[in-house]
Formats: structure tokens, sequence, C-alpha cells
């Protein structure tokens, strides 16, 4: 990690934003192992016997991406439960602090932003509209329905937000705070920044492969603003 955020910025002329985290907290008013307990109930109401490690889980996208695996007859059922508790925890979610700031130093820079995230579209549709970003968003790629092998690190999500900004993998920047997000960066041959918004992400996300890392959207915002 030997370049800035300000120098990251400068080369990139797209910005690629996940979802949950640097955007929103979408699960902050509904819990992610109130969700997953969901699923992981509906497979079983569904007569799908649970592997232990499917049982352990509390994450719904975990959720999603083993029942491919072990319940592959039963990926599109998950998956339209799954889209209505996103949208559900859509309504309850707490903004990320500086986003938008950061959106509006955007936009000053003339630099298209996409939501490029492994949460369902609509979901995130529904909290944008909420929020009142539609306007400051160019485009929102979400996960591939019935597909969950091709979300992040898999680089399509990556890939066709640039396509949609017409804009080459090398001068986007995605900014996450996932080591899925780093490494889908990786893979598609984009920049990346890290959102290290707990303790002891720093370093894991540097590993993951991030070219910067910071604590703050804010901070985000004012490394944009100095560019513009």
């Amino acid at each position: 990690m030997t370049e800035t955020l300000t120098e990251i910025f400068r080369r990139s002329r797209a910005v690629l934003l996940d979802f949950d985290g640097p955007v929103c907290s979408i699960f902050a008013g509904l819990p992610a192992p109130v969700v997953a307990d969901r699923l992981k109930q509906l497979l079983q109401d569904e007569g799908a016997e649970l592997p232990q490690d499917v049982a352990e889980l509390d994450d719904p996208l975990k959720v999603l991406r083993r029942t491919a695996f072990f319940a592959p007859s039963l990926i599109n059922k998950v998956e339209a439960a799954f889209i209505g508790y996103e949208i559900e925890a859509a309504g309850c979610a707490e903004i990320t602090p500086g986003v938008r700031e950061l959106l509006d130093a955007c936009a000053e820079a003339d630099r298209p932003v996409v939501i490029v995230s492994n949460n369902s579209e609509r979901a995130i549709e529904t909290f944008l509209g909420l929020a009142k970003l539609k306007e400051q968003v160019a485009g929102v790629v979400g996960r591939p329905v019935g597909n969950p092998a091709e979300m992040k690190p898999h680089p399509r999500l990556v890939l066709r937000a640039c396509e949609m900004t017409n804009v080459s993998p090398g001068e986007t920047v995605l900014i996450g705070d996932s080591d899925f997000d780093m490494q889908a960066a990786v893979n598609a041959g984009a920049l990346s920044i890290a959102y290290a918004n707990a303790p002891g992400k720093e370093a894991k996300l540097a590993e993951a492969g991030a070219d910067a890392v910071t604590s703050s959207m804010q901070a985000l915002a004012e490394a944009f603003r100095a560019i513009s």
C-alpha cells in the first residue's frame, strides 16, 4: 500500500462503492443472524438437511452461497426469501457517516459512482430511495440472482460496473469493507480502498490486496475534494 488516497482518486475515472458498510449498515435494524436463521429454517421446512457448517452460520450471504452446493434445487426459493428480508432490512438500515459527503465530492470531481454489492439490487434501490441518494448514484450492480458463485470476490460485478460507466477496470477504484471486496478488485484489475470500519480490519484488508486503507468515509470525501 504505497499510494495515498488522493493519488488513487487522481488515477480513477469512476468510483465503485460497496453497499453494506460504506453506504449503510443494512442489518442494523434486522440483524444478519436473525435473517440467517430464517433462511436456515426455510431450508429445513423444505426438507433439506443442513450440513454442520451451515447450521452454525450467522451470515445470510454465506447461507445463500452454501445452499447452491448442498440444496441447489432450493436456491431460487432461498434467494426470493432473502431478497424480501433485505428489503425489510433496508427500511431500517443506518446510513454510514460521511457517505453523503463522499457522493457530493465525487459529483464535484465528475466521477460517476456505481454501487457494487453482494446484496440484492432491490434492497439497495429501496435504501437509496429512502435516503434520497438515488440522484447521486449512476447505477447499481447487485448480486447475480440465483448464481451466488458470481458474487464478490468473483470479478463479474466489478466488470459490469465498468461497462456501465464505460471506464476500464484499471481506471476505477472499488471502496469496500471486506476481503471479498479487495479480492474482487484484484481479480478485475481495479484499484481498491479498504474501509476499515472495525478494530483489526486494517491488516486483514491490506493482506487481501487493498491499495490504501481508511477508517473514515469523511476522509475519502476530503481526499476527493483535494483533486477537484
